[in-house]
């Protein structure tokens, strides 16, 4: 693993703007100034609003404000979920055939690189050293949590998955570890393996959580670096490390159940289930989520659309799966009327007539990126799964009833199961952009595809390898056309 380093220390500030939805695309307005580095960092003032802007960054709808989600949960639909759209880029998703041309695979590459910039930035040693002690633990950790989230997903995207107890030479993404002058300056470098990138991963975690404080308003926390640690270790089968990292977490104190499944979602503040969300409003706000899931008045197109065989698989009593239907909807029916989870769409934007979730269904709300209950489950599986003794109070079962009793599903009296485990996953964190990981890291197939299929990840974006002759494409993008 080796730094890059550049001569010329430039950030490009993001000057928010008020989100509006196209008919026809995925919009791109990100404007931003070039501004020196040593003009912009003198003063705490103007990092802390860097800092903030990196949060922006992070809001992207290309990577965590919906593209992150919207690749996980395509690529690994079957019959669960279609998109019923007019878009050519999320259909070649779903259908396991991406051009290396795809718009969104390449604004993914851009964006999590700008926001990987300005962390590095962020954590240059300069710009640290004007920080008081406080604010510069705050500052790095920060950074290192927005860094090494970002890392772990571009390579769970682009790289072959994560193999327990192998080398994991195969390729991942670029590791680039100091700031640069623009992403066009920055062309020139290879792909690192995947075992140093999540060496990579790790290693920023782990400081954002020594670094973080247990509170920070609505910005990365400790536990939102454990929490995010616990997903990293339970993809590499590290049973303990994930066990530890959810149940730190979990006997905290500071989050619980919200009363409904529902109460989760469509907040315009955090709730008290929120480890980390998104923070959106109605002048600043990334809204692709709700325009691709919801179908509602003035919300949504109703492009993923869910198949009503999804729906069997929940307890009739199960709040997870209740349905409101067609008797019940009315055309001018917003998210306040919506009281199930899923509900017959009503939007006269596109789509309409299906059955939609209504875990996105308000542009202006936050996205909940970490809830409480994903660490029951990670906390039970990992139980489960390890051979260490028990970690926290709970016993695998009592972890997964949790999550069952805040939605009045029947709760296991027998030990779980491995199936067991797994279905509730999916049951409570669908639509969130878990199953394409969760699937991977169990091995299981995706239809007729192997879990390790060259087409269940991106190609490189054809304009990246264009222009740096470093860069290897994904071997599934060469040797199938």
């Amino acid at each position: 693993m080796k730094n890059r380093v550049y001569n010329k220390l430039i950030w490009l500030l993001v000057i928010p703007l008020l989100f509006t939805v196209s008919c026809t695309e995925k919009l791109d307005i990100k404007p931003k100034q070039s501004i020196d580095a040593s003009t912009v960092f003198t003063t705490p003032e103007n990092i802390k609003a860097t800092l903030v802007g990196a949060y922006l960054s992070a809001r992207d709808g290309d990577i965590f404000g919906s593209s992150f989600n919207e690749y996980s949960e395509l690529l690994a639909t079957t019959n669960d979920m279609r998109f019923i759209g007019t878009y050519q880029q999320p259909r070649e998703i779903m259908q396991k055939s991406i051009a290396v041309t795809n718009s969104y695979v390449a604004g993914t590459w851009i964006a999590a690189y700008d926001l990987i910039n300005v962390c590095n930035t962020l954590l240059d040693e300069e710009v640290l050293n004007v920080l008081d002690e406080a604010d510069r633990a705050t500052v790095e950790g920060e950074a290192k949590f927005l860094r090494g989230w970002t890392y772990f997903l571009m390579t769970q995207f682009y790289g072959l998955p994560y193999e327990p107890g192998t080398t994991n030479s195969q390729l991942g993404v670029p590791l680039i570890l100091t700031p640069t002058l623009d992403v066009t300056d920055a062309i020139m470098v290879p792909r690192d393996n995947v075992e140093d990138c999540y060496v990579q991963v790790i290693s920023d975690l782990t400081d954002a959580k020594a670094a973080l404080d247990t509170y920070n308003d609505v910005y990365a926390t400790t536990y939102a670096a454990s929490a995010v640690l616990a997903r990293v270790y339970l993809t590499m089968g590290n049973f303990e490390a994930a066990a530890t990292e959810a149940n730190r977490v979990i006997e905290s104190g500071e989050f619980g159940l919200m009363p409904h499944p529902l109460d989760a979602f469509n907040n315009n503040e955090n709730c008290a289930e929120d480890i980390f969300s998104l923070q959106n409003n109605i002048a600043s706000n990334t809204a692709w989520l709700t325009v691709m899931y919801a179908s509602l008045n003035g919300m949504g197109r109703g492009d993923y659309e869910i198949q009503p065989l999804f729906l069997t698989r929940f307890d009739p009593a199960d709040l997870r799966g209740q349905f409101q239907d067609a008797p019940e909807m009315e055309d001018h029916y917003t998210i306040a009327n919506i009281n199930k989870m899923y509900y017959y769409g009503v939007g006269t934007i596109l789509n309409s007539g299906g059955i939609n979730s209504a875990k996105w269904g308000d542009y202006y709300a936050n996205i909940p990126l970490i809830r409480l209950a994903e660490m029951y489950l990670v906390r039970a599986e990992a139980n489960f799964e390890g051979t260490h003794a028990q970690i926290g109070p709970n016993t695998p079962t009592e972890d997964i009833n949790e999550v069952r009793l805040r939605s009045l599903a029947p709760v296991y009296t027998d030990p779980v199961t491995q199936a067991q485990i797994r279905e509730e996953r999916y049951l409570e964190l669908c639509w969130e952009g878990h199953r394409l990981h969760d699937l991977k890291r169990w091995n299981d197939d995706i239809g007729t595809l192997s879990y390790d299929a060259g087409n269940l990840i991106l190609p490189i974006p054809f304009r990246e390898i264009e222009v740096n002759d470093l860069l290897v494409q994904n071997e599934w993008y060469t040797s199938s056309k």
